[in-house]
């Protein structure tokens, strides 16, 4: 054995080898090293004796034995005969004659002489070299053994001698030995070295050793808790492990080892230790007496004796673990399985008997128990016990275990038990998450089956508007349930859109659980109602609801659900522009402190990250998103993975650091980012990269709600990078109602900016200066009012870009000066070309019009109106009669593109249809909650559609035809525009001949420069 072979026993080994050089140079003395069977005590001394070896010592050696026939002075006989045989010198011979017995008395002078001639023998030897004495396994020992051990180590103080004793101290001190006594006196005189188990590094560095293979990290642990860090046990669990058997696989030689440790301790400690075994590894004191019956005063006894053995060691608060799984695998196995069952039983009914006993062990304890009782428990009761436990999991963000008790509890739940569907209902919504999407299929078509065939429409109702919240869930389930859920509740009406009858239902299950008082389906109904909202535009309704959410949380002592409710309602207040959102923000983050879920204090961590970073606080910001994750159980990653991919971008993206921002988007493409064309295009537009962004929003196809302000910000971007008429009229449509709010995307995790910013950005490509002026003013506003100080700074940039210089100028260096405190680079977007200004400006009576350098001011004309108008929609077909009229209503311009057809015909006529239906859903759903003054207000927009409708359908409800008012207006308008550039040709000829290029006139008329132009109007 060499010094490279010892692992984890340099301080021991540094010890030994110090007494070994002193006993060389100056003095004897002892050494006891101690500790459990294969715990390395041997190996230690054995290493030691090597090297004593080594630097000239002679060592001597003898082991005692673990039998009746032994002789006395066995350990003594055997270091004599090596003295003898090492020496090669008759003058030792009278020490070994006595204490093989010839001439020896049992007379105490006759001992003595024993002890004599051994000690001289030995001192006669220190004189010509260093002698190292090893009695090895002295718990086996003869108690005169131990004597003359006591007696040399007296007398050979001063001596080159040093002797070396190995014993299982947990044997000896444990238990009623009878060389107990005589090793006090021993242990006073000797340096005691006490090995203990070896540390998790050190078992992975002996597995690999021992198998030539290096285990991972998961393994070592399992086999560091198994064995405790002994040595022997690691050793040979390593090599059955090696060998294909079970990690659980017990090796003979160490179930031996742990069955004699086992026999020697007192009847009644073994039988209490069985009943812990039964418990687990780790179990409460006062459990262990309720389970067995036994009183607490007997169990801290019983348990006093069991740690003074080394098999147990107290954890604080009244708990206590095993040594090592090894003996708490042996005692369990002592047990045959009606008793396994029984006792497993009698854990689950003491628990039932005492809700405090029932706190101090684990939600998964329980359900294990429960289940291993098998028959001996209704299996109510252990679906019951399941069913908690994984609710337990899920709060832990522990989803592998969360699967594995609903999965339990599904072997035990009847086929026509509606908790069947529920459990069925929940794994195929954790398989969902964590992308398993075919396996959550197959549970949410079984939760589906079940809940069909009940009678009651509680569980298919569950699992109706459960599905419908997935909106990527593709095939026939999904609408199959949710009409079956119709039916049975309002009536089947098989024609009507999927849409309609889900929104019908989900108000149906919230007005009857507010009857009910049923907070239960209430708060369910609520959640769904909510996540069906996510879209830009919604934040108001959301809010209403998260703040019932919490009301009703409150009411229930729902504590997780407070803190969901609080999570989402601050994500929209921001979406509002609310600067409360902050205080909900604080609200929220100290619940998750309170209440310490840990998937909450995960989200904690990341919502602070969100605040941080719109504060402009990156480095805090990444902190807490690092810290966030770093939380998180590596099988939970995974589910997570593609919102941190966006955190990060949203922070990057903030900072302007497009380089890193690029190295994001193929990591959040390999985590399965549900749209990561979104992030390319708005990234690329950052760069002012116009293709890229076109190409990816070409490219993104339908985007659902959480991830739809996103495509918002890349519309914006597109329509101002490209100033197509079509990109910029389709961002408009959807800025439009989004007025005075934020951007907000993944329920929080990207803060796009104020939408003013986007509407600006869209009024700058369309050349409404002035517009595009007030709405980047009105974005410093919102921002400065939440704190957001890079979208300050962004804002201000575009407020430069619809600003004449020297304000421009201005702008841009307070811009940049922020930007550079902040720490961001690449502020603003990169502009692709710089738009030239120009005026075209009616003060009272007077026209201002400025291009090229010359300035004119020309009186009022109907034909300057109809350019102004023209140019205030670049790109846009206008018709003629809108021109002609341009305060005629909505009704006359669609008309105007229809020449001689109808007014409405039947692609407009199903238009109002569809805005009326969606009118009747808000109205129905304003009044639900109680929002009268929303209500009113869509009512009249009702009355107003009504009325349109009918002003088109005409006298007798003939539909009117606009052929002959179409072609009037088209020479009207033709003839007014003509005129107004024969004029300006001798006032402006640099504008007439720019307008005569770009301006075209007919049924409809439109500006279209060949180049972007800017202008004040």
């Amino acid at each position: 054995m060499t010094t490279a072979e010892l692992i984890g026993r340099d301080h021991p080994s540094g010890v030994l080898r110090a007494e070994i050089d002193r006993a060389a140079t100056s003095h004897g003395g002892l050494v006891l090293v101690t500790g459990e069977a294969g715990i390395g005590k041997t190996t230690l001394v054995t290493d030691a004796m090597e090297t004593a070896r080594r630097a000239g010592a002679l060592v001597l050696s003898g082991s005692c034995w673990d039998s009746a026939a032994a002789p006395g002075y066995w350990p003594w006989v055997q270091v004599m005969r090596a003295l003898r045989r090492q020496a090669g010198d008759e003058e030792w011979a009278e020490g070994l004659e006595f204490l093989l017995g010839e001439g020896r008395t049992s007379s105490p002078a006759a001992g003595f002489q024993v002890y004599d001639a051994v000690t001289s023998a030995l001192v006669a030897a220190a004189q010509r070299q260093p002698v190292v004495v090893v009695l090895d396994d002295l718990h086996w020992a003869d108690p005169e053994s131990v004597r003359l051990l006591e007696f040399v180590a007296q007398h050979t103080w001063f001596e080159r001698l040093l002797l070396v004793g190995t014993y299982r101290d947990v044997e000896v001190e444990a238990t009623e030995h009878p060389l107990a006594p005589l090793m006090l006196p021993l242990l006073a005189r000797a340096t005691t070295i006490t090995l203990t188990g070896l540390g998790l590094a050190e078992v992975g560095a002996l597995m690999a050793r021992t198998t030539g293979v290096e285990p991972d990290d998961g393994l070592a642990v399992d086999v560091h808790r198994r064995t405790g860090g002994n040595p022997f046990f690691v050793e040979q669990t390593a090599r059955l492990w090696h060998s294909g058997n079970a990690l659980t696989a017990v090796a003979p030689g160490v179930r031996d080892a742990v069955r004699r440790r086992l026999s020697l301790l007192p009847p009644a400690v073994s039988a209490l230790l069985v009943d812990a075994a039964v418990l687990g590894r780790e179990f409460h004191r006062q459990v262990l007496a309720a389970t067995g019956a036994t009183p607490a005063a007997v169990v801290d006894r019983l348990l006093s004796e069991a740690a003074a053995a080394r098999l147990v060691s107290a954890r604080g608060d009244g708990r206590f673990a095993f040594a090592h799984d090894l003996v708490r695998e042996t005692l369990y196995e002592s047990l045959d399985e009606t008793e396994v069952r029984r006792r497993h039983a009698a854990v689950v009914r003491a628990l039932d008997r005492s809700q405090p006993l029932a706190e101090r062990i684990f939600p998964a304890d329980r359900a294990r128990h429960a289940y291993l009782a098998g028959a001996e428990l209704e299996p109510g009761v252990t679906v019951d016990l399941l069913t908690a436990a994984a609710e337990d999991a899920r709060r832990r963000i522990a989803t592998e275990e969360m699967i594995g008790h609903l999965r339990r509890a599904l072997e035990l739940v009847a086929a026509d038990d509606p908790r069947r569907s529920r459990i069925s209902l929940d794994i195929g919504v954790q398989l969902y998450h964590r992308r398993q999407s075919e396996e959550a299929m197959v549970a949410f078509r079984e939760a589906a089956d079940v809940a069909l065939g009940l009678e009651a429409t509680g569980p298919l109702s569950r699992v109706a508007l459960t599905l419908w919240g997935y909106t990527s869930i593709r095939g026939s389930l999904r609408e199959e349930v949710m009409r079956a859920t119709h039916a049975r509740l309002l009536g089947s009406v098989e024609d009507r859109p999927l849409d309609r009858l889900a929104h019908e239902v989900i108000l149906h299950l919230i007005s009857h659980a507010r009857t009910d008082n049923d907070d239960d389906a209430l708060g369910f109904s609520l959640w769904t109602k909510h996540d069906t909202l996510w879209e830009p535009g919604n934040a108001a309704e959301r809010q209403v609801l998260t703040d019932e959410l919490v009301t009703i949380a409150r009411r229930t002592g729902d504590a997780e659900m407070e803190m969901y409710a609080t999570s989402l309602g601050w994500v929209a207040a921001i979406e509002l522009g609310d600067p409360r959102f902050v205080d909900r923000v604080a609200q929220f983050v100290a619940l998750a402190k309170r209440y310490q879920v840990p998937s909450l204090l995960a989200g904690a961590l990341i919502d602070r990250s969100i605040v941080a970073s719109l504060h402009g606080r990156f480095a805090e910001s990444a902190e807490l998103l690092g810290e966030a994750f770093d939380s998180l159980p590596e099988e939970e990653y995974l589910f997570f993975s593609y919102m941190g991919h966006q955190l990060r971008w949203s922070l990057l993206m903030l900072q302007g650091r497009l380089d890193e921002v690029a190295e994001v988007l193929p990591e959040a493409a390999a985590a399965k980012y549900p749209h990561p064309e979104l992030l390319d295009g708005i990234a690329a537009a950052k760069r002012g990269d116009v293709d890229t962004a076109v190409r990816c929003l070409a490219e993104v196809g339908p985007v659902p709600g959480p991830f739809a302000a996103l495509l918002v910000r890349l519309q914006a971007y597109v329509a101002f990078l490209t100033r197509s008429a079509q990109a910029c009229e389709r961002a408009r449509e959807v800025l439009t109602p989004l007025s005075g709010g934020w951007l907000v995307g993944l329920y929080g995790c990207d803060i796009g900016g104020p939408v003013a910013y986007w509407a600006g950005l869209v009024d700058l490509a369309e050349s409404r200066v002035d517009d595009a002026a007030a709405r980047f003013q009105e974005a410093i506003r919102s921002a400065e009012s939440l704190g957001a100080w890079p979208w300050v700074v962004e804002a201000k940039l575009g407020l430069a870009e619809a600003s004449p210089e020297p304000e421009a100028a201005r702008l841009r260096k307070e811009a940049e000066t922020e930007a550079a405190a902040l720490g961001i680079s690449n502020p603003g977007v990169a502009r692709t070309q710089s738009l030239p200004g120009n005026e075209f400006h009616l003060t009272g009576e007077t026209w201002t019009l400025s291009m090229a350098g010359r300035t004119v001011h020309v009186p009022d004309a109907k034909g300057l109106r109809d350019i102004h108008f023209l140019l205030s929609a670049p790109g846009t077909e206008i018709p003629a009669t809108r021109l002609l009229n341009p305060t005629g209503g909505e009704e006359v311009v669609a008309a105007a593109t229809l020449s001689g057809d109808e007014v409405l015909d039947a692609e407009a006529r199903a238009a109002y249809q569809r805005r009326l239906t969606d009118l009747d859903e808000q109205i129905d759903n304003a009044a639900l909650l109680g929002n009268d003054t929303k209500a009113a207000r869509l009512d009249e927009e009702r009355e107003a559609l009504l009325s349109e409708l009918r002003a088109a359908a005409g006298l007798g409800t003939r539909t009117r035809r606009l052929g002959d008012e179409a072609e009037r207006a088209r020479k009207t308008v033709t003839a007014r525009i003509r005129d107004t550039l024969r004029k300006l040709d001798d006032r402006h000829p640099e504008l007439a001949t720019h307008l005569r290029a770009s301006i075209s006139t007919g049924s409809t008329c439109g500006y279209q420069p060949k180049t972007p132009t800017r202008w004040k109007l």
